[in-house]
Order: C-alpha cells, then structure tokens, then sequence
C-alpha cells in the first residue's frame, strides 16, 4: 500500500472537523448563536426549535447587527471581532471568540441570515448551504440579525443519526438557556417550540435576582468578596439533593462552565450533609478579573483553568459554608416530593402544585431541566412598551421559598405531642411544625463532637470493663496506626492480639454498646496520603457515625421536658436545619393547608 502525500486539507473538511468540535446537537447550536447575540449587545433574544431542532433552529435578536462586508467575513474560519491581539487572547471577556462557530454551523446545514445596522439603509440577507455561499441580497428590516439553521447534518448523516428524540433535543435547549439566563440578566430570553412560546423570561437587575427566580424550593442566597474575586450564589436546602450534577450551575465570568475544582468547593462547602454520590441544587455565580481566566481549553468553551485555584476555592468553599449555617428554619413539607413544580402561567406566578399533567409529564423531565424552573410573565406587551418599565420580577417570587426573615427559634415552638415514636408535633402561630427527633439530636451531637475534635476539647469517660473488637489484622493496624486521631474523638485504643485493639475509654457520650459498630466502621477508612480536604471528609464522616451512634433512636417515647431540653440545645447550635446527612430536621404546615386537605377552605 502506497503511503498517501502530505496536503492541504480543502476548507469545507476543515470546517467538518470543526463542526464535529463545536456542534454535537442543536443546543450547541443555540449556544453559539445566542453567544453572538449576547457580544452583540442583544437586550431581547428569542430562540425558535422546529421538530426538537432537526428542521430548523431560528435565534433573533435585537443587537447592534452587520453590514455586507462583516456578514460575508463572519463565515470565514476564524474570522472574528472579539480578539485582535495575542494580549486579547490572554484576557478575554466576550462570550465568543475563536471565529469557528458560523462557518463550522454553515458547513453541515442551511442557513440564512438576515442582519441590519442602525447606520445602515437596507438589511443584509445571506445564504449558505453545506459552507458554499448561494446569495447575498439587500431587503428590509430592523436593527438586529435573524440567523436560522435548518436540516442540521443534512450533508453528514452518520452524525444526524446520533440525535436524541424531539423532546430530549427540546429539553437540552431549554436547560441551557435557564442556566445562561442567569450569567446575563440584562437580557430578556424567550424560547418557543414548533411556534409554542415555553420560556419567557423578563429582564432582571442582577445575576442573583436571576437565580433566585429560577431556583424552586427553600433557599438562601449570599454575595462575598474574597479579594479580587466576588463569590455569589444561590443554593438549595441539603434535603433536596439529588444524584443529578446538573441540578447545580457554575456561572464564571458570565460562561455556563463545567468546572471539578468548584464543584468540590460548593461540596465541601455543605459539610458532612451530602453523601459522596449527591449533588446540591443551586447556582454559584463566580467574578473575577479575566486575565485570571483561560477559556479558550476547550472548543465549546465550557471548561475553563484558573491562575490561582487554591485562592479561588477556599473563597468558594467558605462562602458556601456560610450560607448553609443560615439554614437554621424550618422548610415547608414539599421539600422532599421529587415531583413538586412551579407551573408557568401568563398571569404571573403560581405556587408549588404535586403533579405535573400528563401532557407535560411526557414532554418534559424536570430531572433533566437540573430541577430550574420558569415564570413565565404576561407576553402580549410589545417589547417597545416594555422598555422604560421596570421588572418587578423579584418582588413577585414566591417568598415562601426564600430564607425566613425572622430568627427561628425551637424553644418557641408548643409540644403537642409524639407520633410513631420518632415525631414531634408542635405548633405556633397558625403553623403545625413536625421534628424529626434522632435527625435534631443528631445534629446537634454532631457539632459538639466535631467543634470538640477541631477545638481537641472532648470529653471522655474511663470504662469500667474495657471493650475488646475484633477487627481484620489490617483493620486493626489502620486503626492503631492512627491512635492519635481516636484519642482526639475521646478514645483511647491498645493493641489486644493481631486483629483485635480494647477500648478503654470513649467520648462521654457515647453508649458502649455502640462502641463495637463504631469501631468497626473507622477501621475501613484508609487514612494513607490523604490530602487536607480529604482528610477533612474523613473527620467529618467520624462525626457524624458517632452522632449517630450517640442520639436518640427511633421507637423511644420521648417526655415533655426531654423534647424542650433538645429544642434549647438546637437554638444553642450554630447550624440546626438538617442532620449530618442532609436530611430535614423540621418541617411545617400552614393552617391554610392543613384545612384544604379537609375542604375547609371552600
């Protein structure tokens, strides 16, 4: 076989091998127009899918536009208005700018643009098909450009083979432009189906109020600056975690990133209250000066490198952190119902209903949708009326959702009385609240014992009958290989034969039944070569088994002074809101609910 000649490749297999970089499906599509239309200085952009995107994807906006030369240059490999310079290169704030997104689109479809400068007496219209320019023409319109995208994959059908069903395109789409709608409040999004409007989202003042309105479920929200780099954000009770990284979004500098190092901040930043495996729902929104930024590692422009992660995830971390310790309320009941959403409506905004109908179960998933919702506000008010008015999108959000103004006290609350032996019923102004009595007491235990451990001030008991735990002989090793960690929790640990240590003394409270299990359990942890945020994992993990280990189980029957000794050491708790695991501590139920389930609010 004779060995081919090195050559030049022609341009239209440069642009395919691009295009197989840049557009995977038609949300990467949309996320490259709408990027133009942001740099662009779009303030109102609609995007339009037809058949999930497979017969056409139509974005329109309202920016500053093109004239004929710039145009025709746009679908030219490389050629773009964002960077000029090497030092451009190295700080770069615009969505774009590699210059490969058009003319890799153009040259595995059909596409038509339409485009008009203010300064410019007639629009611009232009068609490509398969990357080979078929027309140019002057013709009316208004400032702006109108691109559509149609028979994507037309000349490369092995990829078009590779598109999901019409629904899941659908949902790609507007997942994304839920989250990109938080990194640009300026702009008003709108997004609609085979000509059925679905999104519709206002213009609001900040990112933070963005996130907020899109974000369901009891939340708190905070805005830190750590030097040069401002931390902001908004994030879900622990309670709703879910196994869906998508449920959290990363904004950096204004671009949806998929970063690991900030996502293991925000982790952290929950404590012991997410399993390894669970993911919070929130948006954490990250500035910062841009030559501190490299965006241009990867083509879709979604991963990004940092000058100086260690700086930048500590400031994640404990913003974060700081936030979750404000989650000392109780939440309403929903929390835990996976299928609870907020239903748009053109008249403004509704609460929480439990079903979705059967029309929208089988069109969308929320689980796919990252558990964001929209509020879809009235849209028959041209865009021209709606410009000198302001959004009163914030004062509209369901304040149900949002952290109690009011400092929420346990001692205030009225004991009722017990249910299933683990329940306590309590009320207060018009509110029934039910706690979760080993969940509140495991708290609790949970930071004594590890505000102890940090502190090394732990109180511990001599045993009368020490305890011996048989263990494998490399159970055994690890554990006294680590004997200082134990004495530290309020152990003290020997050696008793190859595979079995004694203990002779525990934290005082502890119950020396529990000892064994507890014992056990430490012995599996590998301590080697841990890092310090790991290592932190580690003592949070030990916490929490000996809180539990430690608090009142299930099945005892609790008395009155007993419930109002617990509700005082949780007020006395930095941090009261969830167990070590995540799970809610408290719940409530209005009064208005509670006589609806009884139809006494006809």
């Amino acid at each position: 076989m004779t060995r081919s000649r090195i050559q030049v490749l022609p341009d239209i297999l440069v642009h395919q091998i691009a295009a197989g970089e840049v557009v995977e499906r038609p949300v990467s599509v949309v996320r490259e127009l709408v990027d133009n239309a942001i740099d662009a200085e779009a303030t109102d952009i609609a995007v339009y899918l037809e058949n999930g995107g497979r017969r056409k994807i139509r974005v329109v906006d309202n920016g500053i536009g093109m004239n004929k030369d710039e145009a025709l240059l746009a679908f030219e490999n490389h050629a773009t208005s964002k960077v000029h310079s090497l030092e451009d290169l190295k700080a770069i704030t615009t969505m774009g700018f590699r210059g490969e997104a058009l003319p890799s689109i153009a040259s595995i479809s059909k596409v038509k643009l339409k485009t008009k400068r203010e300064d410019e007496p007639a629009a611009i219209e232009i068609a490509i098909e398969g990357g080979k320019l078929k027309n140019v023409a002057e013709g009316s319109g208004q400032k702006g450009t109108d691109i559509s995208v149609s028979n994507l994959f037309f000349n490369t059908p092995a990829r078009r083979k590779f598109l999901r069903k019409i629904q899941t395109e659908e949902q790609k789409v507007k997942q994304w432009l839920l989250q990109t709608a938080v990194s640009h409040p300026a702009v008003r999004y709108r997004l609609f189906f085979d000509e059925r409007e679905v999104l519709n989202l206002p213009r609001t003042e900040t990112k933070l109020v963005r996130a907020q309105a899109l974000l369901r479920g009891p939340s708190v929200s905070f805005d830190e600056t750590h030097d040069q780099i401002s931390v902001s954000g908004v994030i879900g009770h622990p309670g709703q975690a879910t196994a869906n990284t998508n449920s959290f979004v990363i904004v950096v500098n204004n671009r949806i990133v998929r970063d690991p190092l900030l996502y293991k901040a925000v982790k952290e930043g929950y404590d012991s209250t997410l399993k390894s495996y669970e993911s919070p729902l929130g948006v954490l929104i990250v500035d910062l000066p841009a030559t501190q930024l490299d965006v241009n590692v990867h083509p879709q422009k979604s991963e990004v490198r940092f000058a100086n992660p260690q700086e930048l995830f500590g400031a994640v971390r404990d913003s974060v952190y700081s936030a979750v310790q404000k989650f000392s309320f109780a939440v309403a009941a929903e929390i835990r119902r996976p299928d609870s959403f907020i239903q748009p409506s053109v008249s403004g905004y509704q609460r929480p209903i439990p079903l979705l109908s059967t029309q929208q179960q089988s069109g969308f998933d929320n689980h796919d949708l990252a558990r964001f919702t929209e509020r879809v506000v009235e849209t028959e008010t041209p865009l021209a009326a709606r410009e000198g008015r302001s959004n009163s999108f914030e004062s509209k959000f369901d304040s149900s959702h949002q952290v109690e103004s009011q400092v929420f006290l346990f001692s205030e609350l009225k004991y009722i009385g017990q249910a299933f032996k683990c329940y306590l019923f309590c009320e207060k102004s018009e509110v029934l609240y039910v706690v979760d009595m080993h969940a509140a007491h495991e708290r609790y235990n949970y930071n004594l014992i590890r505000n102890g451990f940090r502190s090394n001030n732990i109180n511990s008991q001599n045993l009368l009958v020490p305890i011996t735990v048989e263990l494998s002989e490399e159970g055994a090793l690890n554990c006294l290989n680590n004997e200082d960690l134990f004495q530290r929790y309020g152990f003290e640990i020997e050696s008793f034969g190859d595979a079995t240590i004694v203990v002779r003394s525990t934290p005082t409270i502890m119950r020396e039944s529990l000892v064994p299990r507890l014992i056990k359990e430490v012995a599996e942890i590998s301590f080697d070569g841990l890092a310090q945020g790991r290592f932190e994992e580690v003592i949070d993990h030990i916490s929490a088994r000996i809180a539990c280990h430690a608090s009142v189980r299930s099945g005892k029957e609790m008395a009155k002074e007993e419930v109002y000794a617990l509700f005082d050491a949780l007020d006395s708790t930095e941090f009261s809101a969830a167990c070590p695991h995540g799970r809610p501590v408290v719940v409530k139920f209005s009064e208005i609910e509670i006589e609806s389930w009884f139809g006494r609010d006809k």
